[in-house]
């Protein structure tokens, strides 16, 4: 599952992780990526916003920093049913002026498969070069014959030349009309679980979770086979 969660404010302004943690349960995801999560900011009430999900969902968690922010941190999260095992933040391509973005990489590890690399992006969006640029450097890291998963908020749409780049070696969960933003009229896809290498993976099913409650993003659910 993928889920940008919008710092925990859903459409009605109202910051809600219970309502954020039970659309999880209800998707039945076995490893979640989270973009736009909060570490005890003052704007998250002092929470701890991974663990909270976590303690809701059950689930093992890791949070990576991108930023220090209002008198915490903001990141990405990964939430995991299986143990997480080994953890990376790597630091993306960044113009000067930009965010800072990161990227995410944990092992998890998963019956009946062993290590699995799972990596969680969150994107720039206010420079398309550097998001290519971003795309670049992901792609060069992960795409090393190693199973792996690649999920999150790429806000870049599949025509863009990125993901263009990116589906020659990834296999794609969902086409350019599984729409994911915004939640009330989505109207465009820059949200994105994706499988590499590209010919060990079947998608077996996958859809967007269509409930516009808790976030400006609607949450995508895969459910991925790897062919021995």
């Amino acid at each position: 599952m993928s889920f940008n969660i919008h710092a925990g404010y859903g459409t009605d302004g109202t910051f809600n992780l219970l309502g954020i943690g039970n659309q999880i349960k209800e998707a039945q995801p076995d490893i979640v990526c989270l973009q736009e999560v909060d570490y005890r900011t003052q704007r998250s009430h002092g929470k701890d916003v991974t663990l909270e999900l976590a303690s809701i969902t059950g689930f093992h968690s890791f949070f990576g920093k991108a930023i220090f922010f209002d008198g915490g941190e903001y990141g990405l999260a990964i939430l995991s049913k299986h143990p997480i095992c080994e953890v990376k933040v790597h630091t993306l391509p960044n113009s000067g002026n930009a965010e800072p973005r990161i990227a995410l990489e944990c092992i998890v590890q998963v019956p009946g498969l062993g290590k699995l690399r799972v990596v969680n992006v969150h994107l720039d969006h206010s420079n398309m070069e550097l998001n290519l640029s971003q795309i670049r450097y992901v792609n060069k890291k992960f795409a090393d014959k190693r199973p792996t998963i690649m999920a999150g908020d790429f806000n870049q749409e599949m025509k863009g030349k990125g993901m263009r780049q990116l589906g020659k070696d990834w296999n794609f969960s969902m086409d350019a009309n599984a729409l994911t933003y915004p939640t009330d009229k989505p109207d465009t896809k820059i949200d994105y679980i994706m499988a590499y290498p590209l010919n060990k993976w079947k998608i077996k099913n996958a859809r967007v979770y269509n409930d516009s409650r808790v976030s400006d993003h609607l949450p995508i659910v895969a459910d991925l086979l790897y062919l021995e």
